[in-house]
């Protein structure tokens, strides 16, 4: 059973400010949690395949998902990924391009 946060900051074009977009998984409740500043959804697996399913067959969400596929098997990131199993000490997972 485990628990981790992955998270990106970025710019939010609206406010101006940086803010966390977190991504986390808890096996124990069988969860996945999606953050964007103070915006949360929590989801089941099931909401979550559903969600997945979904994204696949929107052609705009796909054409995303398919480019962030390409950067990752050419495993450059356009982002600095932190990640953190408490959400208070977070270690530098990946760095950015």
């Amino acid at each position: 059973m485990s628990y981790n946060t992955e998270k990106i900051i970025v710019k939010n074009e609206d406010t101006g400010k940086e803010e966390d977009v977190k991504l986390f998984y808890s096996t124990i409740t069988d969860n996945v949690g999606i953050t964007c500043g103070e915006q949360e959804v929590f989801l089941t697996r099931d909401q979550f395949e559903a969600l997945m399913y979904l994204m696949c067959r929107c052609f705009y969400t796909r054409d995303m998902l398919n480019e962030a596929q390409g950067i990752l098997d050419k495993e450059k990131c356009p982002y600095t990924v932190y990640s953190s199993h408490d959400e208070k000490k977070w270690k530098v997972a990946i760095e950015k391009d």
